[in-house]
């Protein structure tokens, strides 16, 4: 027994030479060679749509040419904002061999799994309200019509990316900006398009226009009392809506109209300033001729409109047009 501890000392001081020899030749190796340090984290978090080696990890070296490389390589997709996925080492060093970098200059530390997740943050239903409201706000600036967004439908919260947020919004070409109106929202990251959503804002335009305040019956001459001026949703109003009271004061009803009734031309009528069985001056005048009749009217008739008229001299009846109470003209 003594013998043999005798010959195996000789041999573990062999060994351990040998050692420092291997040491030394790796170290030497090392220096002469350049290698890299690549120490990869357990996990990481990513903001991007791919997963670089240099976002998993800290990579040292002296050439830093080899050490970009190393930084830009792509390992994987990322997974979807606000979630998470692992990698395996097995999965890295698979696509650190397929890069074809010499693997030799690579001094690796890997994890048995690296967690990667990827940051988010959350695009609220309030703040996609906010970005369809100013749209709309900002398609009627300067035009003095008072716009109510009554309800916004389909603005979901969204999770993006992390980074410098924008948005685009579009409404359809030709739309009347008002009633229940789709519009396109585009929401982007670092100006790269990330989410596009349709929400329908449903928008009130609210014009002044006159309308009736009691219900007036056929003809009835039209006062101040019986209208009044009051925002109304364009919604739905004919194009000619009247908005001037002054248009209609003085004039009459051409029918019967309920109160709340929104007034446009066709609705009234200028009063009649002669009526059937007037006695009226039929004047015919031409470029140095003048004559004048006594005739009788056929038909109630306002200022400027042509009505019938018959002249007592002849019997005859001819058109003519109102210029005031007691006269007509021919005109040529």
């Amino acid at each position: 027994m003594e013998r043999c501890k005798q010959t195996q000392k000789p041999n573990a001081a062999a060994a351990v030479a040998v050692l420092v020899l291997v040491l030394l030749a790796a170290a030497s190796a090392a220096g002469s060679t350049g290698l890299i340090s690549v120490r990869v984290y357990d996990q990481a978090e990513i903001a991007a749509d791919q997963i670089q080696l240099g976002k998993i990890a800290r990579i040292d070296g002296d050439d830093a040419g080899l050490v970009r490389e190393l930084e830009a390589l792509v390992i994987g997709r990322s997974p979807l904002p606000g979630k998470s996925r692992s990698l395996d080492s097995a999965a890295i060093l698979l696509r650190l061999k397929q890069s074809g970098i010499d693997l030799a200059r690579i001094e690796l530390q890997i994890p048995p799994e690296v967690q990667i997740s990827r940051g988010a943050v959350e695009v609220g239903r309030e703040r996609i309200e906010q970005i369809v409201t100013a749209f709309v706000q900002q398609q009627f600036a300067g035009k003095g019509q008072t716009v109510r967004i009554k309800e916004i439908r389909g603005a979901e919260p969204v999770l993006l990316p992390k980074g410098r947020l924008s948005h685009q919004v579009a409404a359809p070409r030709n739309s009347a900006l008002s009633g229940s109106l789709p519009l396109t929202v585009t929401l982007k990251v670092n100006d790269e398009i990330e989410k596009r959503m349709m929400v329908t804002a449903v928008v009130e335009v609210l014009v002044n226009a006159v309308v009736t305040t009691r219900p007036l019956g056929r003809f009835k001459p039209i006062e101040e009392s019986d209208v009044e001026v009051r925002p109304v949703d364009v919604s739905g109003l004919p194009s000619d809506y009247i908005a001037d009271p002054e248009v209609v004061l003085g004039k009459r009803t051409r029918r019967l109209l309920d109160a709340n009734t929104v007034l446009r031309p066709d609705l009234v009528e200028s009063q009649p300033i002669v009526k059937r069985g007037d006695r009226v001056r039929i004047i015919v005048e031409s470029p140095g001729m003048r004559i004048t009749a006594v005739g009788e009217v056929k038909q109630n008739g306002c200022l400027g409109e042509r009505i019938p008229v018959a002249n007592l001299d002849t019997n005859k009846v001819i058109q003519a047009r109102v210029v005031d109470t007691q006269t007509v003209k021919v005109d040529f």
